[in-house]
């Protein structure tokens, strides 16, 4: 934790300039365009930097409730769990994980549960759009703080008013920058495939809609296949594999998640084809796997998650509202932190800035 939050605090001051005239970076090597309803607010990251260098507070004795779709699932939710661990012991407070294992039912059952044990304050990422927003309403009757992250509510792409912060990277003007930026690189005519989680979901929902959205930018793609792929290297595998035999001509792949292109990578060799040479990807994740193969050049970028930043920034931005009463509202854009802006300077990693960002799972 102390290497991480010092990774923070060394890179504060230039981050600091950065920001004051600066919205998320522009892509690493690409021409694409930022989107349109990128409404990441400066302020709300520097206010929670501005915190963090000026010193945390004691709030020993409090007790902070972690209200989250899942913990131990996956190597970002386990990450981002231990950011919380780290950011709740920084500032002296107890923290109790609520997992609902991507179950709204269960989520809901957990909000109630905490709101009983009477915390002093909640981080929520709801499982789902509707039913994080109900959950957000139950939480906001105890007159405690809220922050948000991961995932937006109530309708919103981003911030929702009433909160106590927003930290994320996982909205819809996230992956609209992630595909435009592979969209950007074709030259010419351009066939390409996609392959994102699963159907239903809101995470699903917000990549398709990029998708389209990219695509009436880039009037020169063409996408040929668009599946789910359930963030399984398995069916990943199966996808592309059966997309490329039936469209020999693609030339690229947008996949949702670094674990899940694993498959991606090996349907492109299943189909008789050279990932990075016939086939570029482009990953989302900025996995310690993921930057490995961009930098053996089977894939050309991997664009950055950070879940441990993601969490610690939130259970700051608590620990303020409790220590001060001060909220943070706006997008809390991690794309906007110092591991990216000192680091590769860019969402993108390629070949090119690899060497200035460390995977942190």
């Amino acid at each position: 934790m102390q290497q991480k939050l010092s990774a923070v605090l060394l890179s504060f001051g230039a981050v600091a300039v950065l920001l004051a005239g600066c919205a998320a970076p522009s892509p690493q090597g690409g021409n694409a365009p930022e989107p349109q309803d990128a409404v990441a607010d400066s302020t709300a990251m520097s206010t929670t930097l501005d915190y963090i260098e000026a010193g945390l507070p004691d709030l020993e004795g409090a007790s902070l409730a972690f209200i989250v779709e899942c913990a131990t699932q996956n190597a970002f939710c386990q990450t981002r769990w231990e950011g919380a661990q780290d950011a709740a012991e920084a500032v002296g407070a107890e923290i109790t994980l609520f997992d609902a294992g991507f179950d709204p039912n269960a989520q809901l059952a957990q909000t109630q549960d905490a709101i009983l044990q009477d915390f002093d304050g909640y981080i929520l990422s709801p499982v789902a759009d509707a039913t994080g927003c109900a959950n957000f309403e139950l939480l906001q009757e105890t007159g405690k703080p809220v922050v948000n992250i991961n995932s937006p509510m109530c309708g919103n792409a981003d911030y929702t008013e009433g909160t106590a912060g927003f930290v994320a990277m996982q909205t819809e003007s996230f992956f609209l920058e992630h595909v435009e930026n592979a969209f950007s690189l074709c030259e010419g005519e351009c066939e390409a495939i996609a392959v994102g989680g699963f159907i239903g979901s809101d995470l699903f929902t917000r990549w398709e809609n990029a998708i389209q959205r990219a695509l009436e930018s880039y009037p020169n793609v063409t996408l040929v296949s668009d599946q789910p792929g359930n963030f399984d290297p398995a069916a990943a595998l199966t996808v592309v594999q059966d997309a490329l035999l039936a469209n020999p001509d693609a030339e690229i792949v947008v996949s949702s998640w670094d674990d899940m292109t694993r498959g991606v990578e090996e349907g492109i060799r299943a189909a008789g084809k050279v990932p990075g040479e016939d086939v570029r990807i482009y990953s989302v994740g900025g996995t310690e796997y993921g930057v490995g193969q961009v930098e053996a050049g089977a894939w050309d970028s991997t664009t950055i998650l950070l879940p441990y930043e993601e969490s610690y920034y939130g259970i700051v931005q608590l620990a303020r509202a409790i220590d001060t009463g001060d909220m943070t509202p706006g997008f809390t854009y991690l794309a906007e932190s110092p591991l990216v802006l000192d680091g590769p300077g860019s969402l993108f990693i390629t070949v090119d800035n690899a060497d200035g960002f460390t995977p942190e799972y």
